[in-house]
């Protein structure tokens, strides 16, 4: 990612934050909402000592949906559907470090870190961090997400990882 764009940056990253604000709120259907048709929610497995997995149609992956997947997703949070998450934990995303930048196409190349602390009463709490990778949009309601990677940085992955607690 070249060059600085203090203005496209604060852009996208109130984006980020309204999806981590969505998150944390279990606000699903409005965090849908900020993805495109045609999006895809990706979050590779670390592969050897330094990398992580580079295809996931055909390496091991955390989390591989398109957009059909991520409603598949929000069906089954929503009609607690989804066991490994009962009860559905409380999440604090911390996002920063944004940077964007344009790519010369109709795309936006944006990068952030993360910090994602999960509780539920069950158990112990679980702190989470990472790398995001995305590419933004420009749509007639603003920029959107055609595409997220969630770089866990963490091999050794405690709980259930799901699109809310990442």
């Amino acid at each position: 990612m070249t060059g600085f764009d203090a203005a496209l940056t604060a852009e996208a990253a109130d984006l980020l934050y309204r999806e981590a604000w969505h998150l944390d709120n279990r606000e699903w259907e409005a965090w849908l909402a900020l993805y495109t048709g045609d999006a895809v929610f990706w979050a590779p497995a670390i592969a050897g000592e330094e990398g992580f997995s580079e295809d996931p149609d055909n390496d091991v992956s955390l989390i591989y949906l398109d957009r059909a997947g991520l409603e598949a997703r929000i069906f089954r949070i929503e009609g607690r559907d989804s066991f490994a998450n009962a009860p559905l934990p409380h999440t604090a995303h911390v996002v920063g470090n944004v940077r964007a930048a344009e790519t010369g196409g109709a795309d936006i190349e944006v990068s952030a870190t993360w910090l994602v602390n999960s509780f539920r009463r069950t158990d112990p709490p679980i702190l989470r961090a990472g790398r995001y990778a995305y590419t933004l949009r420009r749509t007639d309601a603003g920029l959107a997400i055609a595409r997220k990677t969630v770089y866990v940085l963490d091999d050794r992955i405690v709980g259930p990882i799901d699109i809310f607690n990442i």
